[in-house]
């Protein structure tokens, strides 16, 4: 397929997405400025209106429709393959990107020929920085991820999250909340690991890119407000289970060891019943 130069395509991937989208949807209007980029939603399934105010907000946006929910990754890959423009951004539909941010990411990327993917910065509602870079994960830093137990407790995640730089700078991974990749990169590669339902994807595919030689970038001049957890009607109690469950899945794919196989599942059950049922604030809503 040819693709369109120095152009974008939007990939936002939907499940019960409202009311956030319509938040989404409005910023990505003021960015975009009809200059030539293009519009993806992946519906998984949803029962509200999430597809009908896409196309309220851009007619001529391509809407795919899963008639079930695939998970994230999947749904992405299915856009991607859609796509016709040289750049593909990945954006959460509970992110509000600056006016700016599509231009400042693939500037970024652009100016970058050992770019694997290059991601903004992100802020909570009341203009706070929110980690979303981070260092590839280990047993030692994952205590500090912020789904482990040990973390909310001491109310540190500084071993695996990275900190606000003020600079374009290279980071072991960076999440899919707001992520632009070339086109032709991403699907050389096989686009994000369809195992992973939900979570775990982005971090997966930063460390394949990595493996190539490329550099994953942390761009702070790209921004946007990121209402953690909005973005899809899933309740607690699943997305926990979810994100446990994708831990598992990537410690058994990169590092298959014994510990990996028959210790960690003990050690993410107990954090998963750990994190459901005692009242510890999640990091999100520490702000």
């Amino acid at each position: 397929m040819s693709v369109t130069k120095d152009k974008v395509s939007v990939i936002i991937v939907t499940h019960n997405s409202l009311p956030a989208l319509n938040d989404c949807l409005g910023g990505l209007k003021e960015s975009l400025n009809g200059n030539g980029h293009e519009i993806i939603n992946v519906d998984n399934g949803s029962s509200d209106d999430s597809r009908a105010v896409v196309h309220a907000h851009f007619p001529h946006a391509s809407v795919i429709v899963n008639r079930k929910n695939l998970g994230f990754a999947a749904a992405c890959n299915k856009g991607a393959r859609k796509a016709t423009r040289e750049y593909l951004l990945f954006l959460n539909p509970d992110v509000t990107i600056d006016g700016d941010a599509i231009e400042q990411l693939a500037a970024a990327i652009r100016s970058r020929k050992d770019a694997g993917v290059v991601a903004g910065r992100m802020r909570f509602p009341n203009g706070s920085f929110q980690a979303t870079c981070r260092n590839l994960p280990q047993m030692g830093n994952m205590l500090f991820s912020r789904g482990s137990i040990f973390s909310r407790l001491i109310r540190n995640g500084s071993a695996y999250t990275l900190p606000d730089y003020e600079v374009t700078t290279p980071v072991p991974a960076a999440a899919g909340t707001m992520m632009m990749v070339r086109n032709e990169l991403f699907n050389s590669v096989g686009g994000f690991d369809r195992r992973f339902f939900m979570f775990m994807e982005d971090v997966d595919l930063c460390l394949r890119l990595g493996s190539l030689g490329l550099k994953n970038y942390f761009v702070p001049s790209a921004g946007g407000i990121h209402l953690w957890g909005r973005g899809s009607n899933v309740g607690k109690l699943r997305r926990n289970w979810y994100h446990h469950w994708a831990v598992w899945k990537y410690f058994r794919k990169h590092h298959p060891n014994a510990f990996s196989l028959f210790v960690l599942p003990f050690v993410l059950a107990l954090n998963f019943v750990l994190v459901t049922i005692l009242p510890v604030s999640h990091p999100a809503n520490r702000r």
